[in-house]
């Protein structure tokens, strides 16, 4: 917790940077790159790793040590990424999310994952099987463009989207995630933009929407189509840590978000352990004014960004969970350490798994 706010962090996922985890065409390597660079360029000066240090299939357990013992963050969410014409398992594949929702069902939630530019009839078969082993997720994650050939589809198709659409709310699915905004490498943008969000979101009411990466591109249209559908939020994984590479550009943003739709349908993520949650955290709770929007940041307001607007979209009880991890692995050991350094679990890992005399 920071002060007396309960932060959850909706996206979270322990990436496949091995090297021999890439697809063999000319699109994977430049995102590989990007998001090397993304790590090490956009954390704190001195926080991230070197990209040697990172090409690695991270853990689940070293990605939950960083969050848990590093930062304040009290609940997450893993996602299953497919990104399969990039990474041969997608790059965060369905047995890591199994993974921390059994090893710590305390502290993580569930996103399934989906690529519709396979076909209905496979996304169906892929959603029921990963529904054998995670029966109560409470998200689903979609990319919305493939390579190899270049393929798009969009979250307005009713032969397509909608039939999944339909199957998740089912499945007790409360939430639609969406990559839009950041390209993926060097594709065209037009799959990336919003604009199919709005019939998605009409079409589908008693669900949540969330335009991952929220801002990064397309801010005016996030911001009005988050003004103008109740159930459509904005998602601020890879954005939020703009407050550490280009503060006022993210005050930018999210004044336009607070402008339009208010606090009420913004959601603090940051993608970790991507980046680091403890430097955006802080960051967001010392921000108090908007300058250039005059807009005053409350208290009560960082608790919904933080927290208190995802609780609410998955029908969370925050009492209910604050008791189920009071005592838990993670705060019996920071009971025992307090904050530990960023990403010190990270080094911890690399270190036990160096081959003896390495360093000889």
């Amino acid at each position: 917790m920071l002060d007396d706010i309960f932060v959850i962090n909706p996206v979270a996922h322990a990436y496949n940077m091995a090297p021999e985890n890439l697809v063999a065409n000319k699109y994977a390597k430049p995102l590989y790159d990007q998001l090397q660079w993304l790590h090490y360029g956009w954390n704190p000066p001195g926080v991230g790793l070197t990209p040697a240090e990172q090409s690695h299939d991270w853990t689940v357990e070293t990605m939950a040590r960083t969050l848990f013992l590093e930062s304040d963050v009290d609940l997450a969410a893993h996602h299953t990424l497919r990104l399969d014409s990039y990474f041969k398992d997608g790059l965060c594949r369905h047995e890591k999310t199994l993974e921390a929702v059994t090893r710590y069902p305390q502290r993580f939630f569930a996103y399934v994952g989906l690529d519709p530019t396979k076909g209905l009839d496979v996304c169906l078969r892929e959603f029921d099987e990963q529904l054998a082993d995670i029966p109560n997720p409470v998200g689903l994650k979609f990319y919305p463009a493939q390579v190899d050939p270049l393929r798009s589809w969009r979250m307005d198709d009713p032969a397509l989207a909608f039939p999944l659409f339909e199957r998740a709310r089912e499945a007790g699915i409360k939430t639609i995630a969406i990559h839009k905004a950041a390209p993926l490498g060097p594709v065209p943008v037009d799959p990336f933009r919003v604009d199919d969000i709005e019939g998605a979101a009409d079409a589908f009411p008693d669900m949540a929407f969330e335009i991952v990466h929220a801002g990064i591109a397309f801010a005016t249209e996030t911001a009005m189509a988050i003004g103008r559908y109740a159930n459509v939020y904005a998602n601020l994984e890879v954005t939020s840590s703009l407050l550490i590479k280009a503060p006022l550009h993210f005050e930018r943003v999210l004044g336009e978000f607070l402008t339009w739709a208010g606090p009420e349908k913004i959601i603090f993520s940051d993608g970790s352990i991507v980046f680091h949650s403890q430097p955006i955290i802080e960051a967001l709770f010392g921000l108090d004014r908007l300058n250039e929007f005059a807009i005053e940041l409350t208290h009560e307001d960082k608790a919904l960004i933080l927290g208190g607007n995802y609780a609410r979209i998955i029908g969370l009880d925050i009492a209910a969970a604050k008791a189920a991890i009071a005592d838990d692995e993670f705060a019996r050991e920071r009971a025992r350490t307090g904050r530990q350094e960023p990403y010190s679990n990270w080094r911890a890992t690399l270190a036990a798994n160096q081959p003896a005399g390495a360093n000889a």
